[in-house]
């Protein structure tokens, strides 16, 4: 992959594209600097677009680069899978004991439709609610966007309402975090909320709302080619970091119900939402829109 590729595509995930350029601003003199001559010492650093903290990459074989940094969801990886199974096993074990009419199971095949162009599916859980078919994802992976909107899609043609959640190691917290694109991408199915669960919560979620997050830009007086220069003394919402604001736990055999969904954009984001049968809360917003 080209190195301008990789970049623009770091740049999606993360959702800024600030730092494509190679500048940054130092953090007490707001002085932008560009990669090519910046060094650990003239940090600290900021994306001059979305205020968060930016890193100096020193490179042999590729362009000096800044780098967005910021606090990540503690998401399960490949060395948790344990953790994944876990999450699988438990959720389809409480559910055939709370509806055991339920014919609830784990990774149970849905064949593909040819004719209808419906892709083999298989999806962690699935099984029925009070007769509705439900399927369960326990996204433990950086799966792509386009495999996401693919499955979403999938089911919705097979009248299956589908719950994407995504599952810890650890609580989230309270403090400021960057969720990923797909955590993203769930926030804008699921109407402003993503669901998190770790270990001990039966099925109980934790729905989580991307709360406006800010840092205060410090007041700074510098002179550049003669001129006084001022910047600062103000509050900046960052772009990519959230406060995490949680909503009541949500169970997921009485608090949900089944909504169908056209397909829509989110806004300021690229990444279509396919028109979808979702698994929603039925807890009203709790944030201030």
């Amino acid at each position: 992959m080209a190195e301008n590729e990789y970049q623009r595509r770091e740049a999606e995930e993360i959702g800024c594209d600030g730092l494509l350029g190679g500048i940054a601003r130092n953090l007490y003199s707001h002085r932008e600097i560009h990669a090519s001559i910046a060094t650990k010492a003239d940090g600290p650093f900021y994306c001059p677009t979305c205020h968060s903290d930016a890193l100096i990459h020193k490179c042999i074989e590729k362009q000096d680069h800044f780098a967005h940094i910021a606090r990540l969801s503690p998401t399960i990886g490949p060395k948790e899978s344990a953790l994944h199974y876990q999450c699988k096993t438990e959720l389809c074990s409480l559910l055939r004991k709370a509806h055991p009419g339920g014919n609830w199971d784990i990774e149970r095949p849905i064949k593909e439709n040819k004719e209808k162009k419906i892709p083999e599916l298989r999806p962690d859980v699935s099984g029925r609610i009070n007769g509705i078919p439900i399927a369960i994802e326990v996204q433990a992976s950086a799966l792509s966007i386009t495999n996401i909107f693919k499955r979403t899609s999938g089911y919705a043609k097979r009248g299956i309402a589908i719950l994407w959640l995504v599952p810890l190691y650890k609580p989230l917290g309270d403090q400021p975090f960057r969720p990923r694109l797909y955590e993203r991408y769930f926030h804008s199915l699921y109407f402003g909320r993503t669901y998190y669960w770790w270990a001990d919560q039966g099925l109980v979620l934790k729905p989580v709302h991307y709360d406006i997050a800010t840092r205060h830009i410090e007041y700074k007086e510098w002179y550049e080619n003669g001129a006084l220069m001022t910047g600062g003394d103000y509050e900046a919402n960052y772009r990519i970091i959230k406060n995490p604001l949680y909503g009541p736990d949500a169970k997921i055999d009485t608090n949900f119900i089944r909504e169908p969904r056209p397909q829509f954009t989110p806004i300021n984001e690229r990444k279509t939402v396919p028109a979808s049968i979702i698994w929603h809360d039925t807890h009203s917003s709790w944030w201030k829109k």
